[in-house]
C-alpha cells in the first residue's frame, strides 16, 4: 500500500509535466507556421512585384507612381525617407563614427 501512496503523486506530476511540454511543443509548432505563412505570403508578394515589373515599362510605371505621389503625397514621403534611410545605414562606412 506504501507504494501506490506515493505512486500517485508522482504520476500525477509525470502528467503535468507532459501537458507542459505538450504546450511547448505546440507553442513552438505554431511559431514556425506563423513563420513558414509569412515568408510564403513575403515570396508571392514579390512574384507579384516581378510580374508587374516584366509585364510594364519603365514610362508606364513612372507615370504610375507619379499619380500615387498625387493622390497619396504624405504615405509617398515616408516611403522616401525610409527608402532614403536604409540606403544611408546600407552605405555607411563600418567602423566607429568620428
Amino acid at each position: 500500500m506504501a507504494g501506490d501512496e506515493t505512486a500517485l503523486p508522482r504520476i500525477e506530476q509525470e502528467l503535468e509535466t507532459s501537458q507542459e511540454l505538450a504546450g511547448q511543443l505546440l507553442d513552438n509548432l505554431a511559431q514556425k507556421l506563423r513563420r513558414k505563412r509569412a515568408a510564403r505570403h513575403a515570396a508571392s508578394g514579390l512574384e507579384r512585384a516581378a510580374h508587374y515589373v516584366q509585364a510594364y515599362s519603365m514610362k508606364r510605371m513612372a507615370t504610375e507612381v507619379g499619380q500615387l505621389v498625387r493622390r497619396q503625397p504624405a504615405a509617398s514621403l515616408f516611403v522616401a525617407a525610409a527608402a532614403g534611410l536604409l540606403i544611408g545605414l546600407a552605405l555607411r562606412p563600418k567602423g566607429p563614427l568620428r
